[in-house]
Parts: structure tokens; sequence; C-alpha cells
């Protein structure tokens, strides 16, 4: 029992640290549960049970399943366990998932799992909103976070794995993972001693999916290198300590640095111009622009806020400093256009801002409906 008893609280410690690093329950807070049947889920259930328990927590729970139809599953016994938990138990009927899935069988029968992992978002925001939730809490655990991780870099070309809380604009939602700190085994441990009524589904991917092969492979990469899961999950939180290629990548034009914005010091960089700027015509920004960014050695100049418009059309405005030269902004527009000519040809570009239309009129703009206004008609070559 004492065994138990420290395995609990290492648990609820790592839930405590999550929420406090990552804000993830505020009192008042109503969080829906996914309760797949699984160790995760299950121990999910029972530690939020006791951690709403703590004095300083004010929180309610509910747990849904989502019964998406696959035959042969009784969660009898996984709903008397929520319920002796205090919390309440939702069915949620989604029975056409599997009749979905079946008619997109692989040759060798198996079940697509990236049409399942889609639709079960969609219809678990679907089940929060017609529940009246706006918190829904995941299972997901720090090893689920790295092998993520590895299928993003070896699928996908992108160093990217899921966020301990992150909110959804168009459903109004935040997702939390308050185990994300947390290690498989200990997890693993909690539901053998404890003897949670672990019930699995019918998929029959189970153990034949590419994650399974990333679970494996790390397993492998642990035992060989001891060490090594600590520096991963060191990683995941380690701003600093990272180099990567893209971060020097752009035009470089003999002292000149243009790129494309896209990290957190590049959005800084504009917030340094802005503040240096002879005028700023135009708002502060929006999620549908993106932005160039021009710099002389370490200093930024110049920045280029652009909005895509339909057919491919770019309306362009610009913030610039003192410093920046007629010449040093035309080679600014001049990569932007270059670089997009590249994606897609014929397009026009616009340029709807007052300040520096000479600029642009010395750079093959023409006036047209108070707009200056260029085709692009063959990709340009850098």
């Amino acid at each position: 029992m004492e065994n138990n008893e420290r395995l609990i609280k290492k648990l609820l410690a790592a839930i405590r640290v999550a929420d406090y690093e990552y804000g993830l329950i505020k009192n008042g807070d109503k969080i829906l549960l996914g309760i797949s049947g699984g160790k995760d889920s299950l121990a999910l259930a029972y530690l939020l049970s006791r951690y709403s328990l703590f004095r300083d927590k004010n929180f309610t729970l509910a747990a849904v399943h989502l019964d998406f139809g696959f035959p042969y599953v009784d969660f009898t016994k996984v709903k008397e366990f929520i319920e002796n938990l205090n919390i309440p138990y939702i069915e949620y009927d989604a029975k056409e998932v599997f009749s979905i899935l079946s008619q997109h069988k692989s040759k060798d029968g198996l079940l697509p799992c990236s049409i399942c992992s889609r639709m079960r978002k969609a219809i678990i925001n679907k089940a929060a909103r017609k529940l009246g939730f706006k918190k829904v809490a995941f299972a997901h655990h720090i090893d689920d976070c790295l092998e993520t991780l590895f299928l993003n870099m070896l699928y996908t070309g992108r160093i990217n794995t899921f966020e301990a809380k992150m909110h959804l604009d168009c459903a109004d939602i935040d997702f939390i993972r308050p185990l994300i700190l947390a290690e498989e085994k200990d997890i693993l441990s909690l539901s053998k001693r404890l003897n949670f009524p672990t019930t699995k589904n019918s998929c029959g991917n189970d153990k034949r999916t590419k994650r399974e092969e990333i679970k494996t492979m790390l397993q492998d990469i642990y035992k060989q290198y001891p060490d090594s899961k600590t520096s991963l999950i060191t990683l995941l939180n380690n701003s600093e300590q990272y180099q990567l290629l893209y971060f020097k990548k752009g035009a470089h034009v003999n002292d000149l640095f243009i790129k494309k914005c896209d990290t957190p010091a590049d959005f800084l960089q504009i917030a340094m111009i802005d503040k240096k700027a002879q005028e700023k015509d135009f708002e502060d920004f929006s999620s549908d622009d993106f932005y160039y960014l021009l710099r002389k050695e370490d200093e930024p100049l110049a920045y280029l806020k652009i909005k895509a418009l339909e057919n491919f059309d770019y309306e362009i405005k610009l913030c610039t400093s003192l410093k920046a030269s007629k010449e040093e902004l035309i080679t600014l527009i001049d990569i932007f256009e270059k670089n997009m000519s590249m994606k897609h040809v014929p397009y026009n570009s616009y340029f709807v801002g007052k300040i520096n239309k000479d600029v642009f009129l010395s750079f093959g703009y023409e006036e047209k409906e108070e707009k200056l206004v260029k085709k692009i008609t063959k990709a340009l070559k850098i």
C-alpha cells in the first residue's frame, strides 16, 4: 500500500507541475475527460479525481466515452469504475465512425488511422459543445509526446509535437493534457497495481501502426543510451539551446538579409522597426497576414506586411525605419516578388500604403484606382 501511495503521489506531482507550468486547470473549470478504456484515460480519471480534492483546486469532471461502433466491446466495467470515482459517465453515440472506416480498409484489411484520428477529433469537439464543456482533457503522456515528435520528424519533415494546452478557436474549446509530464511506465504500473478495468476496442491495427514502430525504436535507443530519454525530454522544453538551418535561411544580398518571418525573434525585430518607423499607416498584425523582414547585418530596417487575395494576388504594405535606403527597400520588394513568382504566376501585387510610393513606382508599379499595381507574368530567377 505504501508503494502504491508513493506512485500516486509521484503522478499527482507530475500533474501539479504541468498544471503550474502550462496553466491547465482554473478554479471553476468544467472538464470533460475523453475515456477510451485504456490504461492512460483510466489513470487520468483516477488521478484527476484525487487532484480535485486538493485544497486550492475547485473544478468538476465528467467522463465521455465516444462509442464509435466497434464490435465486441463491453464498457460496463469502465462505466462502473468511473462512477465509483464520483465522476458522471456519458455515453456519446458516434457509431457511424466504424462504418465509415470499414469502407476505407487497406488491402491487408487495416483501418485507416489518419481518417480515424481526424474523425475522433471532430467528434470530441462536437460532443464537448453539445454537452456544454469548454475544456477537454486527454490522457497523453510524455512518451506519447516523444513518439509524436519522431513521427513528425521522420514522416513530415517537421520538428513538432502536441502541446500541453491548446485552444481551438473555431470551437472555443481548450484541450489540456494533465499527464504530459508523466511517464508511461508509471501509468502502466499504477494500472496494474490498482487493477484498472482496461478495455480495448476491436480495431485490428493494434500494435501494427507507425507509432508502434517508433515506440519500439525509442525503447531500443533508451536501452542502448540510458541517458537519452532524459535528454529528449529536456529538448521538448529547451527554448534556447538549439540551432537549425532555417534560422539563417533567406536571401543574402551583399550585406542585406531578407526572409519570410517565421520565428518569435523575427517578429521581435518587426516590433523594433515599428518603434523606429517614420510612420505606420496600417493596423496591427492579423493572423491572415504574413511578413518579409529586411535586415542589414544585425539591424532590422524594414518589413512588408502581405495579405493573400483571391487568384493568388497579394496586397502589400511597407513599414521602414529612417535608416532604410531606397535601394535596400527595392531589394526587399524584389526578393518578395521572386519568391512568390516561383510558387505561381501570373499574379498581381498591390501596394496600398501612402509612404514610400516612389520606391514602388521606380520598381515598375503603376497607379490604378488609388493603388499601385504590378503584374508578374513569369517566374523570376533568384
